[in-house]
């Protein structure tokens, strides 16, 4: 996949992400030795990262931190202040959410993935690692992780491809849960896919500013395939 730098959805850089913010700068100053064993595979939502990172777990003995799972734990700690988009977006219901432009959409998700991504790394500074840790989550904005990276092989980003992304989301049952609580599903439905596949392709025009790891999924490829190659690419010992 190749995206242009001038791709339009860079316009949505975040006053968020801002190095003025100094509630960015404190948290983003790790010395990059203190997660010299920290790998990160990011990506857009429904790109196998959950399925790869408990395959890469059992073959490299790996820790695993999934940003998802803890997203519950960290709600009760939203602050509207520190997290506005967060707060705001647990104020509202599914029906309000898809209902949104999808360029609102974008920009609501760009901003609630930076600020759970603070959350997240705080939670791993504050962890004892016997063992590498793979981080694993859609909220690990290419920005935000380059600033802590000890080395460019310690992290990687899958996105898929639009079909790929709408046919795997259909299979999951979840899914129609949360269609199940909007008037319009299938406009709901629209919505949503289409904010993913433009939240893939801003994370793949960042990851390539960057000059970072991109891979792209689009189910040519068997899973042990891609853990082979994201294996490689983090230098696991026998990958």
């Amino acid at each position: 996949m190749s995206y242009s730098s001038n791709d339009l959805l860079l316009r949505f850089k975040l006053e968020s992400t801002s190095e003025e913010s100094p509630f960015v700068n404190i948290l983003l100053t790790d010395s990059h030795a203190a997660l010299a064993n920290v790998f990160w595979l990011g990506g857009s939502p429904c790109a196998g990262k959950s399925s790869l990172s408990l395959l890469l777990a059992e073959c490299f003995q790996l820790d695993v931190y999934h940003v998802d799972e803890v997203f519950e734990t960290h709600v009760r700690r939203f602050d509207a202040v520190l997290q506005p988009a967060l707060t705001k977006w647990c104020a509202t219901t599914w029906e309000q959410r898809w209902r949104q432009p999808v360029d609102s959409l974008l920009r609501e998700v760009i901003a609630c993935y930076g600020e759970h991504f603070r959350l997240v790394l705080a939670d791993i500074r504050a962890r004892a690692h016997s063992r590498p840790l793979l981080v694993e989550g859609s909220a690990l904005l290419p920005g935000l992780v380059a600033r802590v990276l000890p080395a460019r092989h310690h992290a990687v980003w899958l996105v898929p491809s639009a079909d790929f992304q709408q046919t795997h989301y259909a299979q999951r049952a979840w899914v129609g849960e949360i269609l199940a609580q909007c008037a319009e599903p299938d406009a709901a439905f629209r919505n949503w896919m289409e904010r993913d596949a433009r939240f893939a392709r801003w994370v793949a025009a960042e990851v390539e500013a960057r000059g970072l790891e991109l891979l792209e999924v689009d189910g040519t490829r068997t899973i042990a395939e891609l853990a082979a190659i994201v294996a490689a690419h983090f230098q696991l010992a026998g990958s």
